[in-house]
């Protein structure tokens, strides 16, 4: 399982040589950022909304880079469109990545889901997206929620790391949820009682450990959401497992 940190080349820290950077910098509608230096087998991640006009230019700029796959989907994605993207990328020899909402059965893009889980089981979401496309990539998301009880939406609401280690030194007692991949616990939050899930170092190696038994073929971290040091103990994980035939 190979593990990317996405950053923009300019604040992206040293990586050790377990990792890879996906570079952030690139957006369909701007002309791409001029003078960056080579990041060998790395990853481009393409904001806003999907063009096939620019596979092109998206080749000949990984060409340049070092560059071996281009991520893409965050925005609009026509279904024509995204074809067209894929089969440009495939015969320019650029992989593709797409997001799970603009990936397509047959564009020979690789796919990414989200390892942030508030219900179901994370190990039976891999299973059953390897079995819709073998090439599965992951984002591994730093969880941070806080949820009500009850919460029939599953949606709950995004709680800082301040507001997280104020309610760990109050004394709660996290538990680890092998189902959702993460840390759980309730707790009273101004008034009401709240069920809190989140990641920290230990949840994501676990993440990153079962993944990669299973064959996953990437996983990508956020900077600074993860740190470098994060995400080198991900990859020491990842090196250690054995894939399960």
């Amino acid at each position: 399982m190979l593990l990317y940190l996405a950053a923009g080349t300019v604040e992206a820290p040293s990586l050790d040589a377990r990792l890879r950077l996906c570079c952030v910098d690139y957006d369909f509608a701007r002309p791409f950022p001029t003078g960056l230096t080579k990041a060998p087998e790395g990853v481009m991640l393409l904001g806003g909304d999907l063009s096939a006009r620019r596979t092109r230019e998206i080749a000949s700029e990984c060409a340049r880079r070092g560059l071996t796959a281009a991520l893409a989907g965050f925005g609009h994605s026509p279904a024509l469109e995204t074809a067209r993207f894929c089969d440009g990328l495939l015969r320019l020899g650029v992989q593709p990545i797409l997001t799970e909402n603009a990936w397509q059965d047959g564009c020979g893009a690789e796919m990414l889901v989200s390892s942030a889980l508030s219900g179901g089981d994370l190990q039976s979401r891999m299973e059953e997206a390897l079995a819709r496309c073998p090439g599965l990539c992951l984002d591994l998301e730093r969880l941070c929620r806080s949820f009500p009880l009850p919460c029939p939406d599953g949606e709950g609401e995004e709680l800082s790391r301040q507001e997280l280690a104020s309610l760990l030194r109050r004394g709660a007692k996290p538990g680890y949820s092998r189902e959702l991949g993460c840390k759980a616990f309730t707790a009273q939050v101004k008034g009401e009682m709240r069920f809190i899930l989140y990641d920290d170092r230990e949840t994501l190696c676990k993440k990153v450990h079962l993944a990669a038994s299973l064959g996953v073929r990437r996983g990508f971290l956020l900077y600074p959401e993860w740190s470098a040091e994060d995400a080198s103990a991900a990859a020491e994980a990842a090196e250690k497992t054995p894939v399960i035939p």
